[in-house]
């Protein structure tokens, strides 16, 4: 019992966490996670589906987006009928088809592959709130300790300016948050903040 709500009644609260690469989301959600548990609320933690991608699969194609698309949804349908109160999500449905839309923005798929992709999202397991954290390219790198895979001048300027634009197709309510000047927990307590706020 919460507030004088019995959370058990409702459908888990589901945060969707995206953002660019070393910008801290990760680091955050598990702080997060921990501050809410203490708060009260029965708080689970969707892991990024990309960690668990079987090696047949290249990452940054669009059939390894497709398989972690359907992979999240479905541990975000089997969040949903859990004893929990809030569900946060690192990279979730949100992620997967802004991957989609920018695959077709960039010419690797074909328009056939987009809308096969469009026919697997369900609507039912739609966030009720995303938070995007991005930071600029020299952070990234600084945190990274040098470029990388996914840490580069090109992936990461396309990525936050795709993302932007990305967005604003998107009618979950959505918090922006740049973290350059924020350590790991003051990340969080902004993070916190936003829940506590949204959550009905």
């Amino acid at each position: 019992m919460i507030g004088g709500i019995n959370m058990r009644q409702l459908k888990p609260f589901m945060v969707e966490f995206s953002g660019t690469p070393e910008a801290g989301k990760t680091t955050a959600i598990m702080l997060v996670a921990k501050m809410l548990e203490n708060k009260g609320y029965k708080t689970m933690i969707l892991e990024e589906s990309a960690e668990s991608l079987p090696r047949e699969f290249t990452k940054g194609t669009f059939e390894a987006n497709l398989w972690m698309h359907l992979i999240t949804q479905a541990g975000i349908l089997k969040a949903q009928y859990s004893d929990t109160d809030i569900v946060l999500i690192d990279r979730g449905i949100i992620d997967s088809k802004f991957y989609a839309w920018k695959f077709i923005e960039e010419g690797k798929c074909s328009a056939e592959q987009f809308s096969e992709f469009q026919k697997t999202c369900l609507s039912k397991i739609t966030p009720d709130l995303l938070i995007s954290v991005f930071v600029l390219l020299e952070t990234a790198i600084q945190r990274r300790g040098g470029e990388g895979r996914l840490v580069t001048k090109k992936y990461v300027e396309v990525y936050n300016s795709l993302f932007m634009k990305f967005l604003v197709t998107i009618p979950t309510k959505k918090k922006l948050i740049k973290s350059d000047e924020l350590n790991p927990m003051e990340l969080s307590n902004v993070i916190f903040d936003i829940i506590l706020n949204e959550i009905p």
